[in-house]
């Protein structure tokens, strides 16, 4: 018997999406719990360590965001054919993480003097720095994929990791990001969940 998965994140994208697009992906159900920021300090104390996404599996408790979404694609098959690949993946992931900090940063800066500087930070360091990095190994890859011949975890990462400059021109200078995305969202399970998926603010 399957067992049965349960995502607890908040109601947005954050560190929670790329395990959402890997259950899309894989074609696996699983519950999808969103909580509000309001209900958060009554949840906290019932999560490993005090923070989300957390992970339920048969009634089981993990966390951590980026082991979890690592778990689930290896259970799924979307974590490359060896190790090399999975050390890719990895590189990608903790890029990601790094570029989300920076994100963060700016999201919730105490004022508009930091959120100032930490928007420069982002434009001018993180984010280009990121693209590049992206680029670079879709590029090396020669087959449309960041890792292997077909769709990995890597992908998702790559795809949420560019989502909020998707739309501004920034991707212009980096076509092979814009392709990648496009096989990314056009993939069957991964098309069907981005359509009901709800706009939300980060």
């Amino acid at each position: 018997m399957a067992p049965k998965y349960k995502l607890t994140y908040f109601d947005g994208r954050g560190r929670g999406e790329i395990s959402r697009l890997t259950f899309a992906a894989a074609g696996v159900a699983f519950d999808d719990d969103r909580i509000s920021f309001e209900d958060w300090p009554k949840i906290k104390p019932t999560t490993p360590l005090g923070t989300l996404p957390v992970l339920e599996v048969g009634g089981k408790k993990y966390a951590q965001g980026m082991a979890i979404s690592t778990f689930l694609a290896r259970e799924f098959g979307l974590y490359g054919s060896n190790n090399l690949e999975g050390l890719t993946i990895d590189m990608i992931q903790h890029q990601r993480e790094d570029l989300l900090q920076a994100q963060t940063k700016v999201m919730f800066a105490p004022d508009d003097a930091t959120k100032a500087e930490n928007k420069k930070k982002l434009e001018e360091n993180q984010l280009p720095t990121t693209l590049k990095f992206f680029c670079d190994i879709v590029k090396a890859n020669g087959g449309g994929y960041a890792v292997g011949k077909k769709l990995t975890l890597a992908d998702l990462i790559i795809y949420e990791g560019t989502q909020a400059c998707s739309g501004d021109g920034t991707l212009d200078k980096y076509p092979e990001l814009k392709a990648l995305r496009s096989k990314v969202e056009s993939s069957g399970s991964i098309k069907a969940y981005i359509s009901k998926r709800k706009e939300t603010p980060f």
